[in-house]
């Protein structure tokens, strides 16, 4: 006997009564690296059975409510937990409403702030941040202390957001939690082999010559030596090539020619942020050699931030691939899972 495609919902901390669960028609969950995790319900608001109307209004679904979404085949597990944030009825072909919302990152896109951080690191002020809005900080050690750093006009997602692309950082959610990390690509959790035919059916893959960053140099003026400071990322600065024998940087600059860039960076602070910089940009930029995307049975496994080994294809695009983005439907037609990958060498 085949599994079963399988959902659950939380409203509020019980879950959905009877008449809720015959109710929906669809339910959906999005996650993408540095992206709040996205959830869809649709219920449909004609009770077919006694030809009426269902008696769903502002008192069963409002925003702020928490929901919680798992799936599965059979067995289930927790995909995201949010709350609500927009309804959407829709009277058109069907009377269908959607109920729409986030994790709790989406809290840090509220407002916008001018605020000056002193004497402090990324990963403090991700974690003054977290405790802002009520999340728990798991924050990554940036290491450098910065005299002052300022928040101009920008959302505490946005400004965030912005530093962890500096720092080749992560940034997510997971229920109460929130994550300020190195980017997973290096150590992320494997999933089982994916084998072509077997586990999907679907997958399109691009590789691309990288024309940018074979060579990142980060320069600075250094305020107390009046001299300017540089330093270098290139080959053998890769956090990883995923399990490939030649990066894309490698591949690029053998087949075509050197892609060095340089950068500027105001108010550098010592060499230690300099090399730091310049690798982060590097291995950032590495993550463009080849990417795809495909579409799976539904596997509710398959999260962006692990990686898994896609076997079955051709011997060079055959390897360990990073997850960046999911997309997960269960509806009348069953469980399907479309997800995006990213590789940094071959």
């Amino acid at each position: 006997m085949g599994s079963v495609a399988n959902y659950k919902i939380k409203l509020n901390g019980t879950d959905f009564p009877g008449d809720l669960m015959n109710a929906v028609e669809a339910v959906t969950v999005e996650d993408e690296i540095n992206l709040p995790a996205m959830f869809s319900i649709k219920l449909n608001m004609v009770d077919s059975n006694n030809g009426k109307w269902r008696g769903i209004d502002l008192k069963t679904f409002k925003p702020g409510d928490k929901i919680v979404v798992s799936m599965g085949l059979d067995r289930v597990e927790t995909m995201v937990s949010g709350e609500i944030t927009s309804l959407e009825l829709n009277l058109c072909n069907h009377s269908i409403l959607e109920i729409r919302g986030y994790d709790m990152l989406h809290r840090l896109r509220m407002g916008t702030r001018n605020k000056v951080f002193t004497k402090k690191k990324d990963s403090d002020i991700a974690g003054e941040i977290a405790k802002e809005h009520g999340l728990s900080p798991q924050v990554d050690d940036s290491k450098t202390v910065y005299p002052y750093v300022f928040q101009n006009n920008l959302s505490n997602y946005e400004f965030l957001l912005k530093r962890a692309a500096y720092l080749d950082y992560e940034l997510y959610a997971d229920d109460k939690k929130m994550y300020f990390v190195k980017s997973r690509a290096a150590k992320a959790p494997e999933l089982p082999d994916f084998t072509y035919r077997k586990d999907f059916e679907e997958l399109t893959l691009e590789l691309k010559t990288l024309t940018r960053g074979s060579q990142v140099v980060v320069r600075g003026w250094d305020i107390k030596e009046k001299k300017e400071m540089e330093a270098t990322a290139k080959k053998g600065d890769e956090t990883t090539k995923m399990d490939g024998k030649e990066s894309g940087f490698d591949v690029s600059s053998k087949a075509i020619e050197e892609s060095p860039v340089a950068v500027w960076v105001e108010n550098l602070i010592d060499l230690n942020e300099a090399q730091s910089a310049a690798k982060a940009a590097y291995n950032s930029l590495l993550k463009e050699f080849i990417s795809g995307h495909g579409k799976c049975y539904g596997n509710p496994l398959v999260r962006a931030g692990k990686s898994v080994k896609i076997l079955g294809i051709d011997e060079r695009f055959s390897g360990s691939y990073y997850i960046v983005s999911t997309i997960h439907n269960i509806d009348k037609t069953g469980y399907m899972t479309t997800f995006k990958v990213k590789r940094t060498g071959i």
